[in-house]
């Protein structure tokens, strides 16, 4: 599949029930349980058109796949394909380096001992059970000093709050662990708010403007990952940037060897932030395609899309061969109308058919759509083993 590769320009910028305190010192390792059964796809930033997203692509083949594959090329000429979001809430694509700008790297400086004993504490937030029959969600924070902790602690149950307060979370709340893992950071807030030039020294070097957008909230994912292992288990992780600033980015062709899928990124302080995490468990829970296009993509012309919320096939033909979403069609969905096939979705605007009209899978705001709503508890309870 073909993804048209976006060149970005200015334009573009335009409380929660189980909560603890229990405190688990930062040592612990994430180790997958013995008995825990994960569903993974194994994907490259090279596999074309993000397949975690979309289930259009083939799976990349890994480097054991030959014993003459090469090796891969270093960190300043990876890339790493991440969704972002514009003002309005209409999601995009883009292609941004996976090294560190120099400038933040250069602004980092030694932390102190406190600030070392401090960084990388895990808390429980929220805990409904065992890791291995909850969906574990992992929430980092970045741009907090060693003072701010707390604040990060908050933010992060209200962001889980707000996330939580979406269907079908809403629902399901019984089914999910919170952690927090502290990343201490030197200086407060993130680089690039509230301007372009503004350089923070911080854990993750989170900054917005990545790749000349200024909503697209970039992070390190190598600390990410770093920081994600000292939870007890991830299924999800969000990095919260300590900002008020709306931002934010989905990092979806990421598989972690700890276990989880992507990365999302959000402000702390901007309500809005709270969606663009639920539409990216969309795609590492729910495994469903985005539903917005590209104009220029023009016609699909591949095989029957693997997600469950595009396809080739018109109603009649789902309903004829009890495929996809047949069983909600002509039902009332709560993103608004009636569930039908919608001409366009996974980023082409013909030749694929979407179950609403306009769902969070295509427009930040919205509603997921009842396919979409029955995909992510799907998601859910394959963590769970239910």
């Amino acid at each position: 599949m073909h993804r048209p590769r976006r060149t970005p320009t200015p334009s573009d910028a335009p409380g929660t029930s189980g909560i603890s305190g229990t405190s688990v010192r930062a040592r612990l390792r994430s180790r997958i349980p013995a008995g825990r059964t994960r569903t993974r796809l194994r994907l490259t930033a090279a596999a074309a058109g993000l397949a975690l997203a979309t289930g259009l692509a083939a799976t990349a083949p890994t480097a054991s796949a030959s014993p003459t594959a090469s090796p891969a090329p270093p960190a300043a000429s990876r890339t790493q394909q991440v969704e972002y979001f514009t003002p309005q809430g209409h999601p995009r694509h883009t292609t941004v380096p996976v090294a560190t700008p120099k400038s933040l790297v250069s602004a980092h400086r030694a932390r102190s001992a406190a600030e070392l004993a401090a960084d990388g504490d895990v808390t429980s937030v929220v805990r409904n059970g065992p890791t291995a029959k909850k969906v574990d969600v992992v929430v980092i924070g970045d741009g907090y000093t060693l003072a701010q902790q707390k604040d990060f602690h908050a933010d992060a149950k209200a962001k889980w709050a707000q996330i939580s307060a979406v269907e079908p979370y809403a629902s399901n709340r019984s089914l999910f662990n919170v952690w927090t893992v502290d990343a201490v950071s030197n200086q407060s807030g993130v680089s690039g708010d509230p301007a372009r030039n503004v350089v923070k020294d911080t854990a993750l070097d989170t900054r917005f403007w990545c790749d000349d957008i200024e909503r697209l909230l970039c992070v390190d994912t190598g600390k990410v990952e770093k920081y994600a292992a000292k939870a007890p288990d991830a299924d999800l992780v969000i990095v919260l940037g300590n900002s008020a600033k709306y931002g934010g980015a989905g990092y979806n062709d990421i598989t972690s060897p700890v276990g989880y899928d992507g990365i999302a990124t959000a402000s702390s302080d901007h309500r809005d932030s709270a969606q663009v995490a639920v539409h990216e468990t969309g795609h590492s829970l729910g495994k469903l395609a985005d539903e917005y296009v590209y104009d220029t993509n023009g016609t699909y012309t591949g095989a029957e899309p693997a997600a469950p919320n595009i396809t080739k096939m018109s109603a009649a033909q789902m309903k004829a061969k009890k495929a996809k979403w047949y069983r909600y069609l002509g039902q009332n969905s709560p993103d608004g109308g009636k569930v039908g096939a919608f001409e366009g979705g996974g980023y082409y605007p013909r030749g694929l058919n979407r179950p609403t009209e306009n769902s969070i899978m295509r427009t930040l705001g919205r509603e997921f759509n009842l396919p979409g709503r029955q995909a992510m508890i799907d998601g859910f309870h394959r963590h769970t083993g239910g």
